[in-house]
């Protein structure tokens, strides 16, 4: 590791200035944006192709136990996503954010394709959904080391007094990734019609690989963020991060996990979920996946608007805020969807994505700022995985099966309104972070 501080002719020293902080954090953002979007597409996809996948991948005996073992194959590719954020946490926080960003992105642009190109359980039996949960693990181990790095680099990159603004560019990824993949499947749905099940479930998982080319685009033109730069150039990389995370930082990791857990939880009971929810009320499958693709688009509107507000009002209030939203919405949005009207099932899941919008603007930020500069990517990586693993893998299996069990279709609205009061409560045992200033730590 170089020994060397950087010169920069801006400052003639280590320091950025607020001009080339600025210029790199858009730099930053578009990238970060860029890849997180393909990401969240590549992994979309198969969420929302689940009740298609369900009759092509495993006997159809009995639908919805094909249904919930679609759901658990794709339960899989979070169970792995720990195990990529050790991996890809530990790389990013040793060699830079840069570098590892782009191996997960390939990593995932190249499994999605190969899903789609899979044979099926009519033409090769056992092996076609062991095929299809191997290439989702494959999926999860790179989306493991997506968030966490696209985190550390936009906040690190970002204007210390706008870093909610510039840090919602992931967020903004995420949402975009998860429309497009709605929009896609609607179109492949809608132009296949009948021909869905034989090759227009394919289509959406082939799409990735042009989504990947321009993601790489983005991803090869842009430099590590000032601040890793800054502590490489001053200090050796920690030689066991992961270590000295759950060392040092054990309550940022227990606090990440929590308002992750009601993050991915209620943003996805809200969001991913309603395909799977809108087939059990009777909705066809075109309309629901374009009814989800509107209601992905406009939380994209708010994420900007909410991390700015976050700059000057405090991470907290905001996202508290949002959290409360989703427990005072929930019963009555998910009770319109259940009257027989898409127009209604419109208006209550974009009324429910509201706080969705508000949340996901401000909480990639606050991951970052939990987390000192030598272990972010890990910290980050390790809690969001973790928080994975209790909350985004089994909650539409659980709900799922919890509707399968009591005939309630109110069920989702209650396991929404758990999720945000474990956030709400995680939020009150934490400090405000807006104040964090990573430039600070890389003093000798």
């Amino acid at each position: 590791m170089a020994t060397t501080e950087p010169t920069h002719p801006a400052t003639g020293g280590s320091r950025f200035s607020e001009a080339e902080r600025a210029a790199t954090g858009r730099r930053a953002s578009i990238a970060a944006a860029a890849g997180t979007a393909i990401e969240y597409y590549d992994f979309a996809v198969y969420g929302y192709m689940t009740t298609v996948l369900a009759a092509l991948f495993f006997a159809n005996d009995d639908p919805v136990t094909g249904l919930l073992a679609t759901l658990a194959v794709l339960g899989s590719g979070f169970l792995a996503r720990p195990l990529g954020g050790l991996f890809f946490g530990r790389l990013g926080d040793r060699v830079g954010r840069r570098k590892v960003l782009l191996i997960t992105v390939v990593l995932m642009g190249v499994a999605t394709v190969l899903t789609g190109l899979l044979p099926t359980y009519a033409t090769i039996g056992l092996a076609a959904p062991a095929l299809l949960t191997l290439l989702r693990v494959v999926q999860g181990f790179s989306a493991g080391g997506e968030i966490g790095g696209a985190a550390a680099l936009v906040a690190e990159s970002a204007p210390h007094k706008r870093r909610g603004l510039f840090g919602s560019a992931t967020s903004i990824g995420v949402a975009a990734g998860m429309a497009s993949a709605a929009v896609v499947v609607g179109l492949v749905a809608l132009i296949a019609g009948d021909q869905m099940t034989t090759w227009g479930w394919r289509v959406p998982f082939l799409v990735s690989f042009p989504l990947l080319v321009l993601c790489l685009f983005y991803r090869v033109r842009i430099e590590d963020s000032p601040v890793f730069q800054e502590m490489a150039a001053k200090h050796e990389p920690p030689k066991a991060p992961v270590s000295e995370v759950f060392r040092r930082h054990p309550r940022a990791v227990l606090q990440l996990i929590g308002l992750a857990f009601g993050q991915m939880v209620a943003g996805g009971i809200g969001s991913v979920y309603l395909v799977v929810h809108f087939s059990q009320l009777g909705y066809a499958l075109t309309g629901s996946t374009w009814l989800i693709a509107v209601i992905a688009v406009m939380p994209i509107a708010l994420m900007p608007w909410a991390g700015g507000l976050s700059d000057r009002l405090g991470r907290k209030r905001v996202v508290a805020a949002g959290f409360i939203g989703f427990a005072v919405l929930a019963i009555p949005c998910f009770w319109l969807m259940e009257q027989g009207s898409l127009g209604l099932a419109l208006v209550a899941g974009l009324v429910l994505n509201v706080p969705y919008g508000i949340i996901q603007g401000v909480m990639y930020t606050i991951f970052a700022e939990l987390f000192p500069t030598r272990v972010r990517y890990s910290g980050v990586s390790i809690g969001f995985n973790l928080a994975g693993v209790v909350g985004a893998a089994p909650y539409q299996l659980v709900v799922t099966w919890l509707i399968a069990v009591t005939g309630i279709m109110l069920m989702p609205a209650f396991y929404m309104i758990f999720a945000a009061l474990v956030a709400l409560l995680t939020l009150w045992t934490m400090a405000e972070t807006r104040g964090a200033d990573f430039r600070e730590e890389l003093q000798p």
